[in-house]
Formats: structure tokens, C-alpha cells, sequence
């Protein structure tokens, strides 16, 4: 297995390396031999590489679900479970692990690669040869990374001292506890297959540079791959919110973790990039802005794995100290930052646009403002993230920052943001004058004030009360409110995002039934399939709709399940009958049972029946895993979902007679979980591929 694999390895580098000269050859040489052989051997390399890295990642795949504790990895990362989602853990157990996770990221790299290169091989024009050698080139670096480097390579074999005679594994190594969940199934993947595919934006947009193509040729070949990999990456940042939330046992599912923060970033960017996309097809503007923000989106893609398998950042989700990715990921950041900003000032008049808005009352100043804003947050969350690593004698240097201090500076930003991307489908290109403003603002404008009235009732009946019980409580929640000034400021923010989701949701929605009205009246149609036409004949334009729908909603959520969260420990009697309160709800102590599963791990379960205001609302029941071969415990956290908040229940263990409880009250958090799900509805319809090749 492990010659084999490092034979894979070897084979792809060489592919790569091959495509990397063959493509740019063959778009200088004006020998007709050499375009005739170069090009269809560097489309073909691609391809060869790519099988290569699947030929590595099964190697992989058929060892743990062979249980070939050779390699070292498999042994380090392979599945005790015993349950019906045993075999998937063993397939999770590919990218569970820093050398497995690197190796499965290459292999989506190379498939996207490999796609390219299908689309583009009959076409074969300077700017694709360009694109594919540059994104074979970083796949060049990350296959050499594995090989290089001891800490990266998934094919290490293991010491012979943990081996038995029958290849039986003698020592207690074993995939973490943590990462045996449905949601750790799908978050790595879905992170990678989004970090995958912005590389190829950023590949494309040197390209442009390399052949000084200033067109928007490039956009257009990468533009729905932009989209289709924000949407993944989207989908792993939910994934592994929900991952958090009921694993961890901490009742959040954001806490600004180094690591957590690293997908955050090229997210953030993702979305100017693909506003400025629209700009640079459909004014010719915001060119050079275009190119930079591909590269740092890139850049933040491999700063994100700089975190995690540095060292240099302290995480809980991060991999052990490594230097040769300190030096190899810190290389890619300035190289990526670097080759922008040098061939934009060599190629400076190729790429002119038309970058001037006549009037902040334009649909381009708030393009503009939305990609600033964008761009502002990722960089600040960037620099805060490796504060503790820069020198002292930089502003915060050496601080790690704690998670009030992100909360700070993101909600006002977040509020800022949303209110500029409700006023942008308002607007018209280049100046809106105030007769039309309010000829198109003023029928949602009514349907935001109805919201946004039942928001505040909600607020001020069951949100307001919960910061003064928890300000007088005291603790670190108290501190992390307190910490905004006065209530007034704490309560003015939270209102501000009501008010602001209220009109992106509203105004969002009365561009789908005005152009659904139109429409109908226009073709004859009825309202639905008017509407039907809008959502699947102008994909990316109603996918973009949604997913400003799905914002709006999402904040909604955030401004409810960040701020105004009810923190309760109490410990209650083991002793069946035993109640506590937390706000109007009764938990009254029914069992607990424990059952011992056949590899030797112990889930213990609390049965708690719930009730409010006398009304039974039925029981929940919060659990411990322990697990033998690891020697660790797994928090078991219960959620009971109402319409408007969550009551999540941690049991964190037993002592002298009393059960020690961990109760949150988690008010509009189903809102966060629905309008993501509708972000990356949009999303994905906006990805959602043209007819024909």
C-alpha cells in the first residue's frame, strides 16, 4: 500500500509538471508540431493526474474499510463505531486527519482541473492553456507537499511496534470521538470541494494577466464554478455550525475559533467576487478590483489551512505544529498576493475599467460598497485570527482575541451590510433619483414595517427581559453583553438588524411578485406560472433573490440566538420527580439509564419531561458517551425545537446525588438554520449550469 500510493503520488507531481511547461509551450512555439502534440498532451497530463490522485485516495479508502493498519494514518484515523453509520465513518475517516484531508483536497482540485480541461481542450486558446497550467501548478505544490513532507504524507507506514503478529492494531489509536457525527460525514467535504473550486477563479484571473486578455473571457469561464464552490463552502460552514452546536455541548454554533474562522474568510470574499463579477460582465468595471479579489479569496482559501496545520495559531480544531506547511502554505499566501499585484501593474492598461459610479444612488456605488464591506470584515477577521502570532510590536500582537471582541465589530458591520443589500435591487445603473427611489421602494417599504412591528413585539416581550435577568446574573455572559455600553446600544443594534432584515426580506420578495405581475400581464400568464418562469428561466438573477431572502432571515436569527440566549447551570436531585425552572419552563427528573455497546463504550441517557406554563410539552433527553478505547467522554446534548426558539439541554455528569445541568434557552434559532437553507437554494439555482456545452 504504501509504495503504491507514493507511486500514485509521484505519477500525478510528474503529470502536473509535464501539463505545467506543455500548455505555455504551445502557446508560443508557432510550430504547428508542437500545438498538434503540446496541447492535447497537456489536457491529457491533467487527466492523468487526476487518475493518479483517485488511484491514491482509494488506496486510502480500501485500507480502513480493510482495516490495514500499516498505514499509519488509517491506524491513527480508522472508526470504532458500531452503529448503522459505522461504514461511513470508516469513509470519513479519508479526510478525518491532516495527511488524509490534504490528499482528498488535491484529488477535488484535480477534478475540477480535469474538468476545465474537458470544457476547454476543444478550444485550446491562450487563456485556457494559461488557466490549466497555473491550476496545475498549485495542485503541483500540494502533491509535493504530501511527498516532502513526513507530516503530510497519508502513506507513511506505521512502527512495527504497533502492529501484532496478524496485523492486529496494539496501541489505543483511534479516530476522535468528536468526529463521529452525520454532520462531520459531510462538513470536511463540502469545505474542500468550496476550497477546491476557488482556486480555479483565481488560476483563471492570473491567466488573463499572463496573456493580457482584459475581457471578460475569464469571468465568464469561471463565474458559475465561483458560485457552485461558494455554495459548497456555504454548506460546509452550516454543516459545521450544526456539527457544533450538538456535539460540542456548548448550546452555540459560532465561537470564533481560529479554525472556524479560516472557512469564514474566503466565504466573505466569495461574495464580492461574485457581485463583482456581475459589474465586470455587465458595465466593464471593477476590473482590476476583480483579479485581487480572486487572489485573496485564494490567498484566505490556503490562509485557512496555514491555521490549521501550522501551529503557528492555537485551535482546538487545528492539526500538530508542521513546519514544512508553515513554509509551503505561507508561500502559496505571498506568491498568490504577489503575482496579482505585479501583473496587474505590468498589465495596468489592459485591465482599465469603467470604475467610476456618477451618483451614490447607483446600483454600482452599492456593488461597490457591498465588495468594501466584504473585503473590510475578511480582512479584519484575518488579522485578528493570527494576532497571537504576530510580533508584539504590531497592534494586538501576540493577543489572541476573545469572541466579544469579534461580536464587536461583526454585528455592526453584518447590519451595515444588509441594510446596503436591501437598498441595491432598488436601484437603477448610474443614478437613481428620488421619484424613482420611492416608486419602487414604497410597496415593500409597507410590508417591512408589518415585519418588522412583529419583531419588535417579539423583542420587547421575550428578548428585552432576557438581558436584564442576565445582567443581573452576572458571569462571563454578562460581561459579553455588557461589553456593547448601555443596554440602549445593545437593544439599538439588535433593532437596527430587525429593521434591516425586514426590508431585505421585503424588498427582496416584492421584486419577485412585481416582476411575476409583470410578467403575467405581459404574456397572459397566471401569477404562478409567471413567478415559475422568473425562478427557472432567470436562474442566476432569482438565485441571487433568494439568497438575499435567505440573508435577511439568517439575521433574524443571529440577532436572536447570538444576543439574547437564556444561560442557566442549575443541578437538580437524582432523585425521579426532581424539578428545576429555567424562564417558564419545568424540567422534572424522570431516569437515567445507561447501555453498554458491543465495542465497549458506555451512552448514558437523562430523561427530563419539559412542560410551560403547566402544558406538558414532552420529555428530552440530554446523554454521556464514554468511550473505552479513547478514554473519552462525549457531551450527548438534546435540542427540543418550538416554533421560535430551542430549548437545548446538556447533562455534564453526576456528583454527590445531584445532576449538574447546562439549560439554554435559544430564541429565533431555527431562523438561522431556515434562511441558510434558503441561501444555498439560491445559490445553487444561480450555479445551476446553461443549457448546452
Amino acid at each position: 500500500m504504501t509504495t503504491i500510493g507514493t507511486l500514485a503520488l509521484g505519477v500525478a507531481l510528474l503529470a502536473c509538471i509535464y501539463s505545467m511547461f506543455a500548455l505555455p509551450r504551445t502557446r508560443t512555439d508557432p510550430s504547428g508540431a508542437a500545438r498538434s502534440i503540446g496541447i492535447p498532451s497537456g489536457y491529457l497530463a491533467t487527466f492523468i493526474a487526476t487518475g493518479a490522485l483517485t488511484v491514491a485516495n482509494l488506496i486510502i479508502v480500501a485500507a480502513f474499510f480493510g482495516n490495514d493498519f500499516t498505514l499509519m494514518y488509517v491506524a491513527e484515523n480508522h472508526s470504532t463505531d458500531v452503529s448503522s453509520l459505522a461504514w461511513l465513518y470508516k469513509l470519513s475517516g479519508l479526510w478525518a486527519g491532516r495527511e488524509g484531508s490534504l490528499l482528498f483536497w488535491a484529488w477535488l482540485l484535480a477534478l475540477f482541473a480535469s474538468w476545465i480541461a474537458y470544457r476547454r481542450m476543444d478550444i485550446a486558446d491562450k487563456l485556457s492553456n494559461a488557466g490549466l497550467a497555473v491550476t496545475n501548478l498549485i495542485l503541483a505544490l500540494f502533491t509535493a507537499g504530501m511527498m516532502l513532507s513526513e507530516p503530510n504524507n497519508p502513506f507513511k507506514a506505521s512502527p512495527a511496534a504497533w502492529l501484532g503478529p496478524n496485523g492486529e492494531l496494539l496501541v489505543d489509536a483511534a479516530m476522535n470521538p468528536l468526529l463521529q457525527h452525520w454532520a462531520m460525514i459531510l462538513h470536511p467535504p463540502t469545505l474542500f470541494i468550496g476550497y477546491a473550486g476557488l482556486t480555479i477563479p483565481f488560476a483563471f484571473a492570473i491567466a488573463a494577466l499572463i496573456v493580457n486578455d482584459g475581457s471578460d473571457a475569464w469571468v465568464r469561464i469561471v463565474d458559475r464554478i465561483t458560485v457552485f464552490s461558494w455554495l459548497f463552502l456555504g454548506a460546509g460552514i452550516g454543516l459545521g455550525s450544526v456539527w457544533a452546536y450538538v456535539v460540542l455541548g456548548w448550546g452555540g454554533y459560532w465561537a470564533w475559533d481560529p479554525v472556524e474562522n479560516a472557512s469564514l474568510l474566503p466565504w466573505l470574499t466569495g461574495v464580492g467576487l461574485i457581485h463583482s463579477f456581475t459589474i465586470y460582465r455587465r458595465r466593464g468595471g471593477f476590473k482590476r478590483w476583480t483579479v485581487m479579489n480572486a487572489a485573496v479569496t485564494f490567498a484566505l482559501v490556503i490562509l485557512g489551512t496555514f491555521i490549521t496545520r501550522s501551529g503557528v495559531v492555537q485551535s482546538v480544531h487545528a492539526f500538530e505544529k508542521d513546519p514544512v506547511s508553515l513554509v509551503l502554505f505561507l508561500s502559496m499566501i505571498i506568491g498568490a498576493v504577489a503575482s496579482a499585484t505585479v501583473g496587474l501593474l505590468y498589465r495596468w492598461d489592459a485591465f482599465a475599467g469603467k470604475d467610476e459610479f456618477e451618483s451614490f444612488t447607483s446600483k454600482e456605488a452599492a456593488y461597490y460598497f457591498n465588495n468594501v464591506i466584504m473585503l473590510m470584515s475578511a480582512l479584519i477577521v484575518a488579522y485578528l485570527t493570527v494576532s497571537p502570532a504576530l510580533p508584539l510590536w504590531l497592534p494586538l500582537g501576540g493577543q489572541s482575541m476573545s469572541a466579544t471582541a469579534y461580536d464587536l465589530i461583526a454585528r455592526p458591520l453584518g447590519v451595515m451590510y444588509a441594510f446596503i443589500i436591501a437598498v441595491c435591487p432598488i436601484l437603477v445603473w448610474r443614478m437613481t433619483d428620488a421619484a424613482t427611489f420611492w416608486n419602487r421602494v414604497r410597496t415593500p417599504l409597507a410590508g417591512a414595517f408589518v415585519l418588522f412591528t412583529l419583531l419588535t413585539i417579539e423583542w420587547w416581550v421575550n428578548l428585552r427581559p432576557v438581558y436584564s435577568a442576565m445582567v443581573a446574573e452576572g458571569g462571563k455572559n454578562a460581561r459579553a453583553m455588557t461589553a456593547f455600553g448601555p443596554e440602549v446600544i445593545y437593544s439599538a443594534i439588535a433593532l437596527s438588524g430587525f429593521l434591516a432584515a425586514s426590508l431585505l426580506i421585503s424588498n427582496t420578495t416584492w421584486l419577485f411578485i412585481d416582476g411575476a405581475r409583470k410578467r403575467a400581464a405581459a404574456k397572459n400568464q397566471g401569477m404562478l406560472a409567471a413567478l415559475g418562469d422568473i425562478l427557472f428561466k432567470a436562474r442566476t438573477r432569482s438565485g441571487g433573490y433568494l439568497a438575499h431572502i435567505g440573508m435577511g432571515i439568517i439575521l433574524i436569527g443571529l440577532v436572536g440566538s447570538s444576543m439574547y440566549v437564556r444561560d442557566v447551570r442549575p443541578t437538580v436531585a437524582d432523585q425521579p420527580g426532581a424539578t428545576f425552572t429555567v424562564s417558564d419552563y419545568t424540567f422534572t427528573y424522570k431516569s437515567t439509564s445507561d447501555v453498554q455497546q458491543a465495542n465497549g463504550d458506555t451512552k448514558s441517557v437523562a430523561t427530563f419531561g419539559v412542560s410551560r406554563n403547566g402544558r406538558q410539552l414532552g420529555d428530552i433527553a440530554p446523554g454521556l458517551t464514554r468511550f473505552a478505547r479513547q478514554q473519552q467522554t462525549r457531551l450527548d446534548a438534546a435540542v427540543m425545537s418550538e416554533p421560535l426558539r430551542d430549548i437545548f439541554v446538556v447533562w455534564e455528569g453526576t456528583q454527590g446525588g445531584q445532576l449538574s445541568m447546562n439549560v439554554k434557552i435559544n430564541p429565533l434559532i431555527g431562523f438561522s438554520w431556515g434562511g441558510f437553507a434558503l441561501l444555498l437554494l439560491g445559490a445553487a439555482l444561480a450555479a445551476w449550469p446553461k443549457s448546452g456545452r
